[in-house]
């Protein structure tokens, strides 16, 4: 059995914890969201040179949809809109996603792809997985520059990967996707 290979990801930002605010849920989504408003609203990160922009359609609270999307997931696997819920875990790592961007076609330990996304042609989105941390960013391209690159990344969604399985299954599509690093 080969032993796991482990990465130096000190460009990762501490976490933010609950505790910090002395469980004052409101006062720590208002913290995450001014985090989250610094690294992509007021400043944009860049994958590849194009710029990765919030989905500024409002999703609650006068915060942008993007935000709600990296800290919430599907209750009971439902799949729509209104059956999401915070996830403490996705919300005290609000701070990662753009250093996962930028870090994301340049540093061992983080797989960038592209793949076909389920049920919508030929559409793709990016995945930027963080191996060691089971933690993954998703980018939607919009639009197209002179090169035929996407013009612009909108962050889509944040989800870790809790169980071995999970974790299996997203190494088989990094294998199967589009490499970008």
């Amino acid at each position: 059995m080969t032993e796991a290979v482990s990465y130096n990801l000190v460009w990762l930002p501490d976490l933010i914890m609950l505790k910090d605010y002395n469980g004052d849920w409101d006062a720590y989504l208002d913290a995450a969201y001014a985090y989250f408003a610094a690294d992509f609203i007021t400043d944009k990160p860049k994958l590849l040179e194009h710029e990765v922009k919030s989905k500024r359609q409002i999703a609650y609270n006068g915060q942008d949809h993007s935000f709600w999307h990296c800290i919430e997931e599907s209750a009971g696997g439902a799949k729509d809109e209104e059956n999401r819920i915070p996830k403490i875990a996705l919300v005290e790592r609000i701070r990662w996603p753009r250093p996962v961007i930028e870090h994301a076609v340049n540093t061992p330990g983080v797989l960038a792809w592209s793949e076909i996304y389920r049920g919508h042609g030929t559409k793709k989105r990016v995945h930027l997985f963080v191996e060691d941390e089971d933690y993954c960013v998703v980018l939607d391209p919009r639009g197209k520059d002179c090169n035929g690159q996407p013009a612009y990344y909108y962050l889509w969604t944040t989800f870790l990967c809790e169980t071995d399985r999970q974790h299996d299954k997203l190494l088989k599509r990094y294998a199967r996707g589009e490499k970008m690093n």
